[in-house]
């Protein structure tokens, strides 16, 4: 028999449905797949508040090192939103300032950030967020301060935002900081306690949540990049624009890790329909279970989310190298 296409093998069978979400623009990703499983308005772009903390962070940990010790300016005791209590003219360690900023979500603590790795600039700090955006291939972004508060040329796509993720993923104090729940940190200069909690309620609630980062401005409304690991299967998920977040995310989250795996997506056409249900185009050495599970992969709909075309995956070929391991006498010739 002759092998199947690799490049003709169809993507979208997965069950159930993608759920409704309050969020105007959500994606979600397989990231050991590195599959996208559905997405809506993705690519849309729109206010994305204070998740802009995380490529805060990823330009700092580029330019600074934990230890450094920084000023807190003046001009942060009136900054509005989200803060963490500085006070100017004490001294922080950029590590502690991180946690400030990622944790409590302080805004003092990001434009305290901006400004010493600018070199008393914060627009300079913020042209440097903008050199990564484009390095990393987030077209769509463009920021304007580093802590997300509302400004016309502040946004950002759901696309974007999960590049963000994946990108974050690779500096290890950045998935430290999206774990911590509680932690205390050194008091003010009145000797007054300062304890921040992580403003992701999601962390220690939600099974498998480690980060990332909520967000809540007038004009962005909800947002949350949520990294998720569940038995060595890893989700990333953005929603944005949502009345609820976490109730989205946890939404979202439940229906991506229900979906099936990879390998069962490259099974899947290895069966036809026939008379309304699926018959095996060929003798498998699958048992009966497996077999039932296969037949039971519908396509998806019509709809403006979508999951990705087999040209866009990388592990496009390992995908292929496995189907022709696994199944010789139908993909290997």
């Amino acid at each position: 028999m002759v092998a199947p296409s690799l490049g003709a093998i169809p993507v979208g069978v997965d069950a159930p449905q993608p759920p409704t979400l309050t969020a105007e623009r959500w994606i979600v990703y397989d990231a050991d797949a590195d599959v996208v499983l559905a997405s809506w308005n993705a690519n849309d772009r729109a206010p994305m508040a204070s998740v802009t903390k995380v490529m805060t962070s990823i330009v700092v940990l580029e330019n600074a090192e934990l230890t450094d010790l920084v000023t807190v300016p003046g001009f942060v005791s009136g900054l509005r939103g989200s803060v963490a209590g500085l006070v100017p003219g004490e001294q922080w360690t950029v590590g502690d300032l991180l946690i400030a900023m990622m944790v409590r979500s302080g805004n003092d603590a990001a434009f305290t950030l901006g400004n010493a790795i600018g070199g008393g600039s914060t627009e300079a700090f913020v042209d440097m967020m903008n050199a990564k955006a484009a390095e990393l291939g987030m077209n769509d972004t463009h920021f304007a301060n580093p802590a997300g508060l509302d400004a016309e040329d502040h946004y950002s796509t759901a696309s974007d935002l999960l590049t963000l993720i994946i990108a974050s993923q690779d500096y290890p104090d950045i998935q430290r900081l999206g774990r911590i729940k509680v932690v205390n940190m050194p008091p003010d200069p009145n000797g007054k306690e300062r304890t921040f909690e992580n403003t992701n309620k999601l962390l220690g609630r939600f099974p498998g949540n480690i980060g990332l980062k909520t967000g809540d401005t007038p004009w962005a409304d909800k947002v949350l990049l949520g990294v998720t690991s569940r038995a060595g299967r890893e989700v990333y998920s953005v929603v944005m624009h949502s009345d609820d977040h976490f109730s989205d995310t946890m939404e979202l989250v439940e229906w991506a890790y229900g979906t099936y795996s990879v390998r069962d997506r490259w099974l899947r056409p290895l069966y036809s329909e026939d008379g309304g249900g699926a018959q095996a185009t060929s003798t498998l050495d699958l048992s009966e279970s497996q077999e039932r599970r296969l037949r039971s992969l519908p396509a998806l709909d019509d709809g403006r989310w979508r999951t990705s075309a087999l040209e866009e995956l990388p592990k496009a070929e390992v995908i292929g190298r496995w189907i022709r391991e696994a199944i010789p006498g139908i993909a290997g010739g």
